[in-house]
């Protein structure tokens, strides 16, 4: 009889695991794997209905300002690609400018297994959106999340001002000159 509780009890432990989660990178996830795995929990507001991509959705015709993808650690770590529109992409590689309105950055990312990861938008708005947060929209688009994130929230993302799930965005954003972010020196297009 002994025998056969061991027998049933170590597999059952073996069922549990005592690894963190893991981020796109395999290791402990980011902030940003946080914070998109808490919204995927929240209750839905208008601004995260699933829908096409509306802003930055011809993100291709846009000038890509990376010479290759770099990874990202405030994007989860992920593969990323820089593309900014024409209205934009002059002041984005000046140190000093200002960014004008009707800028689109878009950031497209990679997971690990070479998926395709979210679309990270950001638009510079007329003065007086949102004077708090420097008159930036952001979003955060993932048409076909990759098979973790897939299995925790449900299906397809996306997440834009106003709403709540995309926070994260403008509480990093406002650490960085412009709200930028940026390219890192060596991986410059320009």
């Amino acid at each position: 009889m002994k025998a056969l509780a061991i027998a049933v009890v170590v597999p059952l432990a073996a069922c549990g695991s005592s690894k963190p989660p893991t981020g796109a990178t395999g290791a402990p996830p980011s902030k940003m794997d946080q914070m998109m795995d808490e919204g995927m929990h929240e209750s839905s507001d208008a601004s995260s209905t699933f829908g096409p991509l509306e802003v930055g959705a011809d993100w291709q015709t846009y000038t890509r300002v990376d010479d290759q993808p770099f990874p990202s650690p405030t994007h989860g770590g992920r593969m990323v690609e820089v593309w900014v529109n024409d209205v934009g992409v002059a002041a984005y590689e000046s140190e000093d400018a200002e960014i004008p309105v009707g800028t689109i950055v878009v950031k497209t990312s990679h997971e690990k297994d070479g998926s395709m990861g979210p679309i990270f938008v950001m638009e510079k708005k007329a003065k007086g959106f949102d004077a708090e947060h420097d008159d930036w929209w952001y979003a955060i688009h993932w048409a076909e999340p990759s098979g973790a994130w897939t299995a925790k929230g449900g299906g397809p993302i996306y997440w834009r001002t106003p709403s709540h799930k995309v926070d994260y965005c403008w509480d990093c954003h406002e650490s960085f000159d412009r709200e930028l972010g940026g390219v890192p020196v060596e991986r410059r297009a320009w």
